[in-house]
């Protein structure tokens, strides 16, 4: 199965999964607008395709800035005009969800004094994370087996300016050990309204098999991971035509992952 396929896949798991779960955030997803979610593309991560497969409506670079949730792409650079007004919306009550490089083109610079970028950068890798107990993907967790994040060579890690404001969502002890910074993600008030930032991409290009169980199959993560029921899983499988063993582990668990922490911040959570 294409990441592209798996993606989709994991996009209903988690909408199979909330309507069993959590009915308050399938009610919440299902009463978006397009209006309410901004997807401001970038050069290197592609959020909105997630979005797509969770079904979420979004409008696509609007000009105005008036949406509830607004996602910024990981990108090269940005309109300067568009970051001007964009701490202002933040603190009137918006949603900002940024990734990888919008760490010090955006937050740095707009959001003085809460995050930036540390000195190294990484390697084209895959590192294991430990969500907070708290934090908006530990529902899908599976114990003993941490969840997969790619790194997109020259990811910015990420330091903590302000520890009392900013919470750590989640770490990795190998992007400690490696670039001397263990967050993965973090977010933080703004007035208010709230900012939810990933280091690298949400969209990820590939895994690893870091234990035994990353490579089982993937039926395991929908039974362990989003706890769906079997009469559950058989649907999912007959309605994408493949069989239980068409994905492995280490792919739906960092397709699910990545798909239920956007589902959750577009929803509100």
């Amino acid at each position: 199965m294409t990441l592209d396929r798996a993606y989709r896949f994991a996009g209903a798991a988690v909408r199979a999964r909330y309507l069993a779960q959590r009915p308050g955030t399938h009610r919440a997803l299902e009463r978006l607008r397009a209006s309410d979610v901004a997807v401001y593309t970038g050069t290197y991560d592609h959020v909105q395709e997630l979005l797509r497969a969770l079904g979420v409506p979004f409008t696509l670079d609007p000009s105005a800035l008036d949406a509830k949730v607004v996602f910024v792409n990981c990108a090269s650079q940005y309109d300067a005009r568009f970051l001007g007004r964009l701490a202002a919306h933040v603190r009137a009550g918006a949603r900002l969800v940024t990734s990888d490089w919008a760490l010090s083109r955006v937050l740095q610079i707009h959001f003085p004094g809460t995050v930036a970028a540390g000195a190294a950068r990484s390697g084209d890798e895959v590192v294991a994370v430990e969500p907070s107990a708290q934090s908006l993907w530990a529902d899908v967790v599976v114990p003993g087996t941490d969840p997969q994040w790619w790194l997109e060579g020259s990811s910015e890690p990420l330091r903590v300016l302000d520890v009392e404001r900013v919470r750590v969502e989640a770490r990795s002890h190998e992007l400690l050990a490696k670039y001397g910074e263990p967050a993965v993600a973090v977010s933080f008030p703004w007035g208010d309204g709230d900012v939810f930032h990933v280091v690298s991409h949400f969209r990820v290009k590939r895994t690893r098999h870091h234990g035994r169980r990353h490579g089982e199959p993937g039926v395991a993560f929908l039974r362990e991971g989003l706890r769906l029921p079997e009469p559950a899983i058989a649907e999912l499988f007959a309605r994408f035509g493949v069989a239980p063993d068409a994905l492995d582990f280490a792919t739906l668990q960092s397709t699910a992952t990545s798909v239920e922490l956007c589902a959750r911040l577009a929803a509100g959570d």
